[in-house]
């Protein structure tokens, strides 16, 4: 029989699984009917009895069974039930044991719940989860006033809610990621809109190459994008000039997060970049809010959906260059490639900068044979749209 956690690894496979085979809707009927309408039966039945009590006693009772650090928090007269979620047991299984098959596990409790609430004649009034294991949410009966709660134990007052990536519902339904960019609730489609009036997508890693183009007089046409690491942006190594999209290095540390953080305060609004970043579960969370700076957008959404990228359990993910590389190719532009070398330029050096050549060892968390399996995929599937450099 399967313990309380154990079912977590095999809702993420079968998420994705459902997702990559079937497409969005059909792991969104699936959350509806058969998780909320069918194997949560129970919590239907004590909402239709007692209504937001009954929820209250079945919630309590889950958490003991699955362990969770949570408060449940029911105010009758402001017409609110609420929950402030300290670790939650089910990413916290997936976190810990290094798994991301889906593109968004996270998302899966609103998709249950919303269906069974609106069945119930109630709504989630607002929910917000960061994917580290946090988040907080409202119920109400639908039609009657409710006032918010203001409680020690709200999440949002942990130093934890500053970490990951925020989604946030309101009325049972996803809100846009950045309203003044898109009025989409999926980052894959934001990214895509944002880029929509670009012809071609200029990816620079560090390597050597980089020089070969952007020495060469090359300057980006209007209709082009640039795509940087987060090193690259912040010690302008390969290139000097704005830069539309800068994916954050993983695993980040504060002195290079301190420095993309001073470049980017000291730009206009018009001119910061989108700021990327992968959101491993590997690796430790990050907060960006103490550095000034807004929580990047992930990128695995946009390179899981584009079947570009599986990741392993196994600690080993590619670099961040080649991470750009997948992200350019699941947005679908004319590409233009430079400075990803795997390490072993003509010249001998690793980094564009280097002044000799010199000898390099690859982290822990990174393989040559990572690399080049993820960028042999990357290239085939853009075709023959891509120019490359080096490689």
């Amino acid at each position: 029989m399967l313990g309380a956690q154990d079912f977590c690894g095999y809702y993420d496979f079968t998420f994705g699984h459902l997702r990559r085979r079937f497409g969005q809707q059909a792991v969104h009927d699936l959350w509806r009917d058969a998780v909320g309408l069918d194997s949560q039966q129970h919590y239907l039945e004590l909402g239709a009895r007692e209504g937001l009590e009954g929820l209250y006693k079945a919630w309590t009772h889950t958490g003991e069974d699955e362990q969770c650090d949570w408060t449940f928090t029911l105010d009758r007269e402001k017409n609110v039930l609420r929950w402030d979620m300290r670790k939650c047991p089910s990413k916290g299984f997936l976190l810990d044991n290094d798994r991301h098959f889906d593109e968004d596990y996270c998302d899966h409790c609103m998709g249950w719940e919303g269906p069974m609430l609106a069945k119930l004649g109630l709504e989630m009034a607002a929910h917000e989860h960061n994917h580290c294991g946090q988040c907080w949410g409202e119920i109400r009966v639908k039609g009657v006033p409710y006032a918010p709660l203001d409680l020690d134990v709200d999440i949002r007052k942990d130093p934890r809610w500053k970490h990951g990536f925020l989604d946030r519902f309101a009325n049972h339904v996803k809100q846009p990621v950045l309203t003044e960019r898109s009025s989409s609730p999926d980052v894959p489609t934001l990214l895509e809109q944002h880029f929509a009036k670009m012809t071609t997508l200029t990816v620079l890693g560090r390597g050597p190459s980089a020089l070969d183009l952007t020495g060469g007089g090359w300057t980006p046409q209007p209709d082009e994008a640039v795509l940087l690491t987060g090193m690259s942006y912040a010690t302008r190594d390969v290139y000097a000039g704005r830069a539309d999209a800068v994916l954050i290095n993983s695993p980040p540390d504060d002195p290079l997060v301190r420095s993309i953080a001073a470049r980017y305060v000291a730009e206009t609004a018009s001119e910061r970049p989108l700021l990327l970043y992968a959101y491993l579960p590997s690796v430790p969370p990050m907060d960006f809010d103490a550095f000034g700076l807004p929580r990047p957008l992930p990128i695995l959404p946009s390179v899981i959906r584009a079947g570009l990228y599986d990741h392993s359990p196994d600690g080993v993910f590619p670099t961040t260059g080649v991470f750009l590389l997948m992200l350019a190719v699941a947005i679908g532009k004319r590409l233009r490639v430079a400075g990803i070398d795997r390490y072993s330029h003509p010249s001998g050096k690793v980094y564009a900068t280097d002044s000799v050549a010199s000898k390099h060892q690859l982290p822990a968390e990174h393989s040559r044979a990572c690399d080049e399996r993820h960028m042999r995929l990357a290239l085939s599937r853009a075709g023959d749209v891509v120019t490359l450099f080096g490689a």
